[in-house]
């Protein structure tokens, strides 16, 4: 075609052209990723017809998310090769973040379940209950002998986010290790767990556990645990194993402490005649 002959837009249609800002063209001239086909004798900027191919794939590129330095670099030297390399690296960053979408979606899942189930539970009764294995991410024990003080609880909980690269709300509880319990020492945190979502982590075995659901702050948790292994007693069971702490409704959902309701697991075995 004759570019005497070829179509030329303004700065505002060929921005109408592609449903776009005119700053868009602009900042894409400014930064010399795209630049238009000339300036006309009164100033303004005009694109042509011939433009519009181009810049059509810079915007599909955009829209798949590929950044503009790359896009840059790319069109400095375009070829099958760096295409196919540009793509291969989309990809990858792609399925990181489809990676990451699915481990807030079971966040929030969780959140979900964990809200419902504290809201129907039966407070501070014991029951019995045959439960599922579980699969827990744990944080390195707790190589103090004495009780916990909230500052250490923090410290652990910081270098266990840390450790584990957990993102958004997530429910870490806490473990009182069986040697604690039978030692009648309810204030010192063994070490804290986190729910798997994948085959990572350790495995807690299904089996019985005395499960009692307590509502208040966190320093009456300890005051729960004798009437909860003499309950255990009183059903005919021993406790056999760690007691699992879950904050199913803490400070994110409840606005005074007294609020709070925590899930207590115990894994037990019937008392032998």
């Amino acid at each position: 075609m004759n570019r005497k002959e070829e179509k030329i837009y303004s700065t505002g249609e060929f921005s109408t052209y592609f449903g776009i800002k005119k700053d868009t063209l602009l900042y894409y001239d400014r930064i010399g990723l795209f630049h238009p086909a000339g300036i006309q004798e009164n100033g303004y900027r005009y694109y042509t017809a011939s433009q519009i191919s181009t810049f059509g794939t810079l915007l599909s590129l955009r829209e798949m998310d590929v950044p503009i330095r790359e896009i840059q670099d790319y069109c400095c030297n375009p070829s099958p090769e760096r295409l196919e390399r540009m793509a291969s690296t989309q990809v990858s960053r792609i399925d990181q973040e489809i990676k990451k979408l699915k481990d807030i979606r079971k966040l929030f899942l969780k959140v979900i379940d964990a809200t419902q189930e504290a809201l129907s539970a039966e407070l501070d009764r014991v029951s019995i209950q045959s439960l599922p294995a579980s699969r827990f991410l744990y944080s390195s024990p707790n190589t103090s002998d004495t009780d916990s003080s909230l500052q250490q609880w923090w410290k652990i909980y910081k270098d266990f986010l840390i450790e584990t690269n957990a993102v958004g709300v997530v429910y870490i509880g806490s473990v009182i290790s069986l040697r604690d319990l039978e030692k009648g020492q309810f204030k010192r945190v063994e070490r804290l767990f986190l729910p798997s979502f994948n085959r990572a982590g350790s495995l807690r075995e299904a089996g019985i556990y005395a499960v009692l659901y307590h509502k208040g702050d966190f320093d009456s948790l300890p005051k729960v645990y004798p009437h909860l292994i003499q309950e255990i007693k009183n059903q005919g069971f021993l406790i056999a194993g760690d007691a699992y702490e879950d904050y199913l409704i803490e400070e994110l959902a409840a606005p005074h402490p007294g609020e709070y309701i925590t899930k207590i697991t115990i894994r037990v075995a019937p008392q032998q005649d």
